[in-house]
C-alpha cells in the first residue's frame, strides 16, 4: 500500500519495515547464498557440456541457470564489499557507483546496507536514500511477482472462483504492482473500473507504467492512507484485499469503511495468510500481524458483514467472501 501525506510518511516507515519482515527473510536467504561456497563449477561445466552434446536443451538450460545464479550472487557480494570499503576509505562517489551497480545487477538485502556502519556518513544523503530505496523496490517487486507465488496463490483459480463480470466496479486494496489488478482489468472491460489502492507511491508508479504499456485504461491508481481505503461511497461491487488486511491495526473500523463503499449486493473478499509457526513457514506476516480467520470474521461482523462463501483450496491462505447480513 502507498501513503498520501509527506509529513506522515516518515513516521510510517519503521512500521512498514516491520510489516515487510517476510521480505527481509527472503532476501537474507539470497545473502546466505552469496556467502556460501558455490556449486562445483567444473561439475556444472561438465553437466552443461554433456547436455548440449546430447541436445538436451532443458538440461543444459538448468545447468546454465545454476551457474548464472551462483555467479550473480558472488558478483553481488563482491560489489557490496567494494562499496563498503570505498565508503570506509572516504571514496563516497565510488561507493555510490558500486551501490548503484549492485542495484542494477540483481536482488540484495537492503537492510544489510542500511545497518552497515561503513555507510554511516552517507545515510542521510539523498543519493544514499535513493539508491537504497531502489534496491528495496527491486526486492519488493521480486517478492510480489516471484514464480513461486503462483504455486500457493493459484491466481487463475482465484479469478475463476470470483467470476468478475464486464462492467463490474472493483477495488484492489494493497494492489502492489498489480498482481490481481492486471488480471481483473480486461475482464471488467471498458465499462468497468478497477481502483488500484496502495500506500506506496513508488509501487503505484510501477503499476501505472505497466497499465499504460498493456493498454489497461480502466485502472484508477489511488494512493491511500494505511487506515482508510478512501473508496467512493456505495459504488464498489467487489472489494478485494489479498495479503493486506493483516497490516491494518483497527480492523473493525476499517471494515466499516469497506462496507460504506459497497454497492447494493456488493462483497468484500479477504485472502490472507493462515497463522503458522515460523518453523513451518519462515515467511509471511511477522508475529504481531498474524491473524486468524475467526479474528477477521469478528472484525467484519462489527460492520454487519458475514461470510457468504468460504473457499478452502489455498494452502497458505484463507479465502472468504463477505456480504451484508
Amino acid at each position: 500500500m502507498a501513503e498520501t501525506s509527506h509529513s506522515r510518511r516518515g513516521d510510517r516507515l519503521p512500521r512498514l519495515a516491520r510489516a515487510l519482515t517476510f521480505l527481509a527473510v527472503a532476501l537474507a536467504a539470497t545473502s546466505l547464498l552469496a556467502q556460501s561456497p558455490p556449486a562445483d563449477r567444473q561439475a556444472l561445466e561438465q553437466r552443461l557440456a554433456a547436455a548440449e552434446a546430447a541436445r538436451d536443451w532443458a538440461g543444459a538450460l538448468d545447468a546454465a541457470l545454476t551457474m548464472n545464479e551462483h555467479a550473480e550472487q558472488e558478483h553481488l557480494e563482491a560489489l557490496y564489499r567494494v562499496a563498503r570499503l570505498q565508503a570506509l576509505l572516504g571514496h563516497t562517489e565510488r561507493a555510490y557507483e558500486s551501490l548503484e551497480q549492485l542495484e542494477r545487477v540483481g536482488q540484495f538485502d537492503v537492510q544489510r546496507i542500511r545497518r552497515d556502519d561503513a555507510f554511516a556518513e552517507m545515510r542521510n544523503q539523498p543519493r544514499f536514500k535513493a539508491v537504497t530505496q531502489a534496491i528495496w523496490l527491486k526486492g519488493y517487486l521480486w517478492l510480489l511477482e516471484r514464480p513461486e507465488r503462483d504455486e500457493y496463490q493459484q491466481p487463475d483459480r482465484v479469478m475463476e472462483t470470483l467470476a468478475f463480470r464486464p462492467g463490474e466496479k472493483v477495488a484492489d486494496i494493497g494492489a502492489g504492482s498489480g498482481y490481481f489488478t492486471r488480471r481483473i482489468s480486461p475482464i471488467v472491460g471498458p465499462s468497468g473500473v478497477v481502483w488500484a489502492c496502495d500506500i506506496r507511491p513508488e509501487i503505484l508508479a510501477v503499476l501505472h507504467e505497466r497499465a499504460r504499456r498493456d493498454g489497461l485504461s480502466n485502472i484508477r491508481l489511488q494512493q491511500v492512507e494505511a487506515d482508510d481505503p478512501q473508496l467512493p461511497a456505495g459504488r464498489v461491487d467487489t472489494i478485494l484485499m489479498v495479503d493486506t488486511l493483516h497490516y491494518v491495526k483497527d480492523r473493525g473500523a476499517y471494515a466499516r469503511k469497506l462496507r460504506a463503499a459497497l454497492a447494493p449486493g456488493g462483497r468484500v473478499v479477504i485472502i490472507d495468510f493462515r497463522p503458522k509457526p515460523i518453523e513451518e513457514r519462515p515467511w509471511g506476516p511477522p508475529p504481531e500481524q498474524k491473524m486468524s480467520r475467526e479474528e477477521v470474521d469478528a472484525a467484519m461482523a462489527e460492520a454487519g458483514l458475514a461470510p457468504a462463501r468460504v473457499h478452502d483450496f489455498l494452502t497458505e491462505q484463507f479465502f472468504v467472501e463477505y456480504r451484508v447480513r
